[in-house]
Formats: structure tokens, C-alpha cells, sequence
């Protein structure tokens, strides 16, 4: 019975009675290949065109390794392609000029991995997917987590969300709203604000500054312990003993009965 090699790593396997003297030579590269299988580190130099990885039989190859470190330059998405027999893959965008590089075999479906991001692929022989999509447990980052293509629609879930240092972005993110008057610690969106403050009721030990008040009535408005400081507000009310008048400067004109309080 002749050798033969596996489908997946190559490796071959000695038919009875083959390699007499010489079967341990044989026996030791097949172990140097599943070597390479397991833990074996290869680079790959890209160039502006798709890669095929090597796949030799019985010979060191690079599309046996564990681990791809894709470099070189490239000025748009290549692929590295890949056979398509069981394996699994962790790999490496250090490519230069910032673009993504797919990893794929010539049919089926392809994984895209982003400039500068490792990521674990495998294939099943016919298409190839993503390795981590998701996380069983508890996940920690002790680094910085960024996020591309997230959107208000799911794409970024969580049962439950712990940020112990700032977090920081990039454009302005979205979330649910709470009911109007919630007094908790949850997260306030600008419609949750604008709904809780669009009537104002008391204000109690604060502070106002430069308020300025816009197209609103005021009603019942009382000021206990403090003072309006620089109010150039006009008239604050009529009646028919005429206007009442409050500014920082001395009237004029005005009607018979009307009453000036300057502050």
C-alpha cells in the first residue's frame, strides 16, 4: 500500500510494509509538520494583488501554520487565499496603507479583517467564518475598545455594561429614553432633558447666571433668599394702575401712573 497524505495538514501516512529502514525519518517530518500546525508562526509579504498560500504535501508550507503575519503595502482590499479544507487561523493586518484584507479560499464565503487587527477565522472545507462573534461569560478589556459600525439598532448589546474609566467618542451615540421625571442613575438623552425641562418647576439652593429666557411664559415665579443681579428685563406686568418697570437706567416716557423700580 503506497503513502498517502491527509487533507487537511498534509501530513503522510505510511502504507504497510512501505519505508522499511527508513520509517523513522518519515515518522519525525510528519511531527515537525503537526508542529507547524499547532503553533507554527508564518509571515507573508503582500503587494497590491491577492496571496495563495502555499500547500505542499509532506513539506513544510505556509498555509499549515497556526499563526499568519500579514505585511507588505497594499491601495486596496487583496485577499490571502487559503485552502479550503478544515483549519483554523489566527491572523494578523500589519499591512501598510491602511486597508483590510479578506481571508478566504477561491469559492465560498470570505472573512474580512481590518488594518492592524488580529482576528481567528476557521473553514469547514467550504466557507470560512469568524472564530469570535460573542462571549460566553464575562468579557474584560484592560485596553481601549473600539467599535466600527455600530449603530442604535443592536449591534451593540450588553446585558450588563461596566465602564470604570472614560469613554470616549468619535461621533454622538444613541440610547433609549427614559420617562420623564426619572430619578435614577440611568443615562439622560437630549429628549429626555428637553422634556424634563419644559416646564420649570422649583429651583432650590442654585445658582442662575446670564439665564436667558426665549418665547416662554413664566408664572408663579418666587425667589426666596437670593436677588436678581444686572436684570435689563422692561416691562414685568400691567394692570390698570398702569406699567410696572424694572431697569438699570433712568425711564423715559411713559404714562401717568406707571412705577419705575431700578435695580
Amino acid at each position: 500500500m503506497a503513502s498517502s497524505y491527509t487533507t487537511s495538514l498534509k501530513i503522510q501516512e505510511i502504507g504497510n510494509g512501505d519505508q522499511s529502514g527508513s520509517w523513522g525519518t518519515s515518522t519525525n517530518t510528519n511531527w515537525t509538520l503537526i508542529e507547524q500546525a499547532v503553533a507554527g508562526v508564518q509571515v507573508i509579504t503582500m503587494s497590491n494583488t491577492n496571496y495563495t498560500l502555499t500547500n505542499l504535501n509532506g513539506v513544510l508550507d505556509e498555509a499549515r501554520n497556526m499563526v499568519l503575519i500579514v505585511q507588505g503595502t497594499n491601495s486596496s482590499v487583496y485577499q490571502v487565499i487559503a485552502p479550503l479544507v478544515t483549519k483554523m487561523y489566527v491572523i494578523y493586518n500589519n499591512t501598510s496603507g491602511g486597508y483590510a484584507i479578506t481571508v478566504g479560499g477561491a469559492t465560498g464565503s470570505v472573512i474580512t479583517i481590518p488594518n492592524g487587527v488580529t482576528a481567528q477565522v476557521y473553514c469547514d472545507g467550504v466557507n470560512f467564518y469568524s472564530a469570535q462573534t460573542g462571549s460566553a461569560g464575562n468579557f474584560t478589556i484592560n485596553g481601549t475598545l473600539t467599535a466600527s459600525g455600530v449603530t442604535d439598532t443592536g449591534a451593540l448589546s450588553a446585558a450588563s455594561l461596566s465602564v470604570s474609566g472614560a469613554a470616549a467618542f468619535s461621533s454622538i451615540p444613541t440610547a433609549p429614553t427614559a420617562t420623564t421625571g426619572d430619578n435614577s442613575t440611568k443615562l439622560a438623552t437630549t429628549a429626555f432633558v428637553q422634556a424634563s425641562t419644559g416646564s420649570l418647576g422649583t429651583m432650590a439652593s442654585q445658582n442662575a447666571n446670564n439665564v436667558n429666557i426665549t418665547g416662554g411664559n413664566m408664572s408663579g415665579v418666587a425667589i426666596s433668599n437670593g436677588s436678581i443681579n444686572g436684570l435689563t428685563t422692561t416691562s414685568i406686568g400691567t394692570n390698570s394702575y398702569g406699567t410696572r418697570t424694572v431697569s438699570t437706567s433712568a425711564p423715559s416716557g411713559g404714562s401717568d401712573g406707571d412705577i419705575w423700580y431700578k435695580v
